[in-house]
Formats: C-alpha cells, structure tokens, sequence
C-alpha cells in the first residue's frame, strides 16, 4: 500500500532545514527528493538528467538507461522532449523530469519540498492530478500552509513537521 502524506510548514525555512537533514540520507537509504533546490543541469539533455542516478549508482549501459528513459517519458507524453536541454521545458515539465530522475533508482520513498516554488503560477490543478496519480513509492509532500487547501481533495495523512522524521521515516 502506498502512503501518501503532507507536511504543512509556517515558515518556507523549515522546508530547506528538513531538506538538509534528508539530503544526509539519500545516498545510503532508498529515499528521493525533487525540490527546487535541487535543479537539472542545464549543459545535459532530459534523457541525461534523468539516467544519471542509474548510470552513476548501478551502472546501466547506455542503451538500456535510454530505453527505460523513454518508457517513463511515454508515460508522460514527453518522449519527444528526450534529448531537449531542459530551458526548453516549462516548469510543469521540469518538475516531472525531476520525479523521473527521483524515482529512476525506484526509491521507497520519495519527497516533493514546496512545489508551489517549482510550478510559479498559481493553477495547482496540474500537479494535483500528477501527484493522486503516483503509485510506484510512498510520496511526502512538504509545503507552506497557505498552499494546504489544494490538497484537500487528496488522501493524504497530514504530518506535523515536529514529528515528521518519525512518522514518515519511521527513524
């Protein structure tokens, strides 16, 4: 069963200081962020930004990191953007390429910090239907609680942010 949770923050601040500690944790346990913080590397295509994790961590040839790229952009109707620079994306777009890169290794858990900061227009509708949809690893998302009304809709567990390592990491 995939668990689906939100972090409501008072202060954007939280959201880094939290970030920070996790970072600490993503090389050596199966969770991925996709934050603003953490850009795509303008000089590499979608493809490269994306397999990177794979071809670094586990050593995919080529070939097969390409195939499993263009599967998960098919799944998005972006597999003609593959081989684009990402300034060639609008923001909605970045922020799925940052979840294909996130979850390429197949996390068990993966982390959305203020996406409200990624998407730069106030029509959440986009990243609400993209966010119910995933189903592949357990989702927290970490966002200002003025952006809290946009996720009622959602089953998501709401998390204290005092609490959440505890509650989401089980640490």
């Amino acid at each position: 069963m995939i668990n689906k949770n939100l972090v409501t923050l008072k202060a954007n601040y939280l959201a880094d200081t939290m970030q920070s500690e996790l970072i600490k944790k993503t090389i050596w346990s199966n969770v991925s962020i996709v934050s603003y913080n953490i850009p795509l590397l303008a000089m590499l295509s979608i493809y490269e930004n994306i397999s990177l994790p794979l071809q670094y961590f586990e050593n995919v040839k080529q070939k097969d990191a390409e195939n499993i790229v263009l599967n998960m952009l098919k799944k998005y109707n972006m597999a003609h953007a593959m081989y684009y620079k990402p300034k060639k994306l609008n923001e909605f777009e970045l922020l799925i390429v940052k979840y294909l890169r996130a979850s390429i290794r197949k996390p068990k858990h993966i982390f959305f910090f203020l996406p409200h900061r990624m998407l730069l227009t106030d029509d959440y509708s986009p990243f609400i239907h993209f966010i119910k949809d995933i189903n592949s690893a357990d989702v927290t998302v970490v966002e200002n609680y003025r952006y809290f009304d946009e996720y009622k809709n959602l089953e998501f567990k709401e998390i204290p942010y005092n609490s959440w390592q505890t509650l989401v990491l089980k640490i």
